[in-house]
């Protein structure tokens, strides 16, 4: 079995209903199993072989070209339909995608996601997200000058989002949300930045043990830079 054909059997073709045109279509999603987890990195992304998961949380309707990621892909409400409903193609041509999601792929669909959060209108943390995902892909193919715009970008709207929504954000509590803003500065050299909000975190008590474990290396790893 080639290396493609061993890819293609990993991956199935998941059902979902678009909630903007209320048609079924099809996204590929990973088969349970048939990754094995590598490591956790300092930006708490969980490394999988040999296909990584978070190439496939955006998801495209085929029948309408809607885009969303799985966090939020459902969640839309009568102002986001009236705004999807401005902006969005009548004369819409479904995009063919591979069933094995590649770089450039995943990097074309979160962006097509983030389209929509823009013209929907929805909370700048799901932008946060998006972009962060996006600065991460484009990190895995060496283009650091898109990975460094998009990291910006997940760095204002997290921070925009912690002083404007309310919490649990995306998932998120409080201190995970601390922990990816001080992530992001500290790939943007906002090394500064990354040590105060570190700090605020150390002191805490509410942190899971592995946060609290990734805040400490975190506040080693700074130390020395």
């Amino acid at each position: 079995m080639g290396l493609n054909e061993d890819l293609n059997e990993r991956v199935y073709d998941k059902t979902y209903t678009c909630p903007f045109c209320k048609k079924k279509f099809k996204s590929s999603e990973i088969k349970k199993g048939k990754t094995t987890f590598i490591e956790m990195d300092l930006g708490l992304r969980q490394k999988f072989e040999p296909l990584q998961p978070d190439y496939y949380y955006a998801i495209v309707c085929q029948n309408c070209g809607y885009a969303g990621v799985t966090k939020t892909f459902s969640k839309l409400n009568g102002i986001h339909i009236k705004n999807i409903q401005k902006n969005i193609s009548p004369n819409y041509v479904p995009k063919k995608y591979p069933l094995v999601y590649d770089a450039m792929t995943a990097i074309d669909r979160y962006k097509l996601a983030l389209y929509f959060s823009h013209i929907k209108e929805g909370n700048v943390s799901e932008k946060a997200y998006i972009a962060q995902k996006l600065g991460i892909i484009y990190e895995d193919i060496g283009k650091e000058k898109e990975a460094q715009e998009y990291n910006l970008h997940a760095f204002n709207w997290y921070n925009e989002a912690y002083i404007n929504e309310e919490f649990p954000i995306l998932d998120m509590e409080e201190p995970q949300l601390l922990y990816n803003i001080a992530y992001l500065a500290y790939k943007l050299d906002k090394k500064e930045e990354a040590k105060k909000t570190i700090g605020k975190l150390l002191v805490r008590k509410d942190l899971s043990s592995i946060l609290k474990e990734k805040v400490e290396d975190f506040s080693e790893l700074l130390k020395h830079e």
